[in-house]
């Protein structure tokens, strides 16, 4: 597994490997441990998400300071936007961490809101181990800033390339689906960011969902993005001999390119900003049921994800 990744980057990344003194391969033998779904040290950044996450709840605030706590044992300058606000009754807060003062940023995202009903709702694929990852990704870009900062700092500043890192809340509907009872806090950002022209620098919006749990295909959805979409197609091919989810020849959402999924993309879909929805369809099995708890996600799914996600962000850095 990781020879194969290491030999792609060594195609995708020279830059990194050849100047930088961060060995990629070292980095995930290291870290993956992190994700298990066995390993209860208090390190993990996986297991504090398996519990229910209903917005303004006890459980919810706990993930916060859980995240929060992370992203300040970081080395680089991670500056933290935290948005608290009320909808519909409920207290909700999005959290979002950007590391380079940059012209143009990578955002990814994830909600980490779970269902109020059914009662005791966890959400393992839906979305504890996207917002897991999330946390991954960053340790892997602040490894790489600390290790090897004069090499990355100059496509972090200037005309270089930043990371946003966004964890919405109120994905879920608190009764049923509709256009005011859904997508609380990617509503609200997306409005906020509008407001304060910080959408004209978001160069693409990375969303994750319903990954970790039994592997569905994953299509592309939008023309605009369809060539991240490859190149992120070409890593998972390099990563695994094992069915692939990512299938850059099939374009039957790219026809009709367009909203076809409603999830946290949407509003910033709609104020035209690009975006790479990673979604299986269809939908895993355990979607929306009791079911979709952490006896249902699978560990090599984690994992890979994991991996193919930070070096995708590397690879998108070293493309400006």
């Amino acid at each position: 597994m990781f020879t194969a990744i290491t030999i792609v980057l060594w195609i995708l990344s020279p830059w990194l490997l050849v100047e930088g003194g961060i060995s990629f391969e070292e980095f995930h033998r290291e870290n993956l441990p992190l994700l298990s779904l066995t390993n209860s040290s208090e390190n993990n950044l996986l297991l504090p998400f398996n519990t229910t996450r209903t917005p303004g709840s006890e459980e919810s605030l706990k993930v916060q300071n859980f995240i929060k706590r992370f992203y300040r044992g970081m080395e680089g300058p991670w500056q933290l936007e935290e948005d608290s606000f009320e909808a519909n009754g409920r207290r909700f807060k999005n959290l979002v961490f950007t590391l380079g003062e940059a012209s143009h940023y990578v955002t990814i995202a994830a909600h980490y809101d779970s269902k109020v009903a059914p009662e005791g709702f966890v959400g393992a694929s839906d979305s504890a181990a996207s917002c897991a990852i999330l946390l991954y990704v960053s340790r892997f870009l602040d490894r790489l800033y600390d290790e090897d900062a004069a090499l990355l700092e100059p496509r972090l500043r200037g005309a270089g390339i930043g990371f946003k890192i966004v964890f919405f809340d109120g994905e879920e509907a608190l009764q049923q689906w509709r256009a005011d009872d859904s997508l609380y806090g990617s509503r609200r950002l997306a409005g906020q960011w509008a407001r304060s022209g910080t959408l004209d620098h978001i160069e693409l919006l990375v969303l994750l969902d319903l990954l970790g749990s039994e592997p569905q295909p994953i299509p592309s959805y939008f023309r605009e993005t369809h060539w991240y979409y490859e190149r992120l197609a070409s890593l998972e091919a390099a990563y695994t001999h094992q069915e692939l989810q990512l299938d850059a020849q099939d374009h039957r959402f790219l026809q009709a390119n367009g909203v076809t999924i409603e999830d946290d993309h949407v509003p910033f879909y709609e104020a035209g900003v690009a975006v790479l929805h990673l979604v299986p369809w269809p939908f895993p099995s355990v979607w929306h049921t009791l079911e979709d708890d952490y006896d249902h996600l699978q560990q090599g799914q984690v994992d890979k994800w994991a991996v193919l996600l930070s070096e995708f962000l590397i690879d998108c850095a070293a493309r400006r």
